[in-house]
């Protein structure tokens, strides 16, 4: 019997939603897997679509310079990428369904995002570090739109919960202890009504973590450009290092999300009548050893925050 967790990504357009999805590549899922001794797998043609995305961000680097224009544009409908999770040789026991929403949702139809929300065990939030770093107005405006929606999200259940927030283009930013921590103290600052209301919500837990999507570029300035008739500020990025798509830390949020439902997962198999004899015959060791595995993993990544 297979369990199906949710995992939703929110954020405005632009913040790094697909991007990051399109990081969980053919090698990241096979170095997850090694890892955990696990198989991690996703339909073909969703892979390929995966796969179509790190191509278009690696030809983002094939010039001097990467503006919005570059790279995955903002998706019109939502995706979902159901990863599926099996021992060797077996049907999936376990499915993580990764759902990509589009940002102008939060907005135009924040009851959809709310249902989509209602129904996740993990909700990670892409943030963009080069606009919060910068005090881009639309920071303080995107954070407050998000609250709006994942506060009645989160109401609406007692489940356990991680909201991770994945601070995305970092190359500048978290070069060494004190810039991350500038980092990290800027999104508490703006985000600081979604974590205070975490703070009172006993079954939500939260994190931070910052990757570098793409490796090899850095921010120069802030350009404002004309998207769908409106004038937004958006990044422009210098790249250092031509046609090397390197990013960083990339695994951790993976890790860390899947240590979460790996641990729910143990959790929930182990109540009950046939909970007592699966913990008696120790069927259940095998996630709980897994979860306190990827847990360790993460702890040595430096710039990784437990919020709470």
């Amino acid at each position: 019997m297979q369990t199906f967790f949710n995992v939703t990504m929110l954020a405005a357009s632009g913040e790094g939603k697909t991007t990051f999805l399109s990081s969980m590549d053919e090698n990241i899922r096979n170095d997850l897997s090694s890892n955990i001794g696990l198989n991690l797998s996703l339909n073909p043609e969703l892979a390929a679509k995966l796969d179509q995305n790190k191509e278009r961000l690696k030809a983002s680097l094939s010039k001097g310079t990467i503006t919005c224009f570059d790279g995955i544009q903002s998706t019109a409908d939502a995706s979902s990428y159901p990863l599926e999770i099996s021992h060797k040789d077996s049907d999936p026991f376990l499915v993580v369904s990764f759902t990509d929403i589009p940002g102008n949702w939060i907005t135009d139809d924040s009851e959809k995002v709310i249902s989509y929300l209602k129904n996740s065990s993990v909700i990670v939030i892409p943030v963009d570090a080069s606009a919060i770093m910068n005090d881009l107005t639309e920071q303080k405006t995107n954070a407050e739109n998000l609250f709006r929606v994942l506060k009645p999200g989160l109401e609406q259940s007692s489940e356990p919960r991680l909201i991770l927030f994945i601070p995305t283009k970092c190359e500048t930013y978290i070069n060494n202890e004190a810039a991350s921590a500038r980092l990290v103290n800027k999104i508490k600052m703006v985000y600081k009504e979604i974590f205070d209301h975490i703070t009172w919500t006993s079954h939500v837990k939260s994190a931070i973590i910052p990757i570098q999507t793409l490796g090899n570029c850095s921010l120069m300035y802030h350009k404002k450009v004309k998207i769908d008739n409106e004038e937004v500020w958006k990044p422009i990025f210098s790249v250092t290092q031509r046609n090397q798509y390197n990013p960083q830390a990339i695994e951790y949020p993976y890790m860390y999300l899947l240590s979460f439902i790996l641990e729910q997962h143990y959790l929930n198999r182990k109540k009950g009548f046939m909970g007592f004899f699966r913990n008696l015959f120790r069927e259940l060791n095998y996630l709980k050893l897994t979860n306190e595995k990827l847990n360790s993993q993460c702890k040595s990544y430096s710039q990784l925050k437990v919020i709470s």
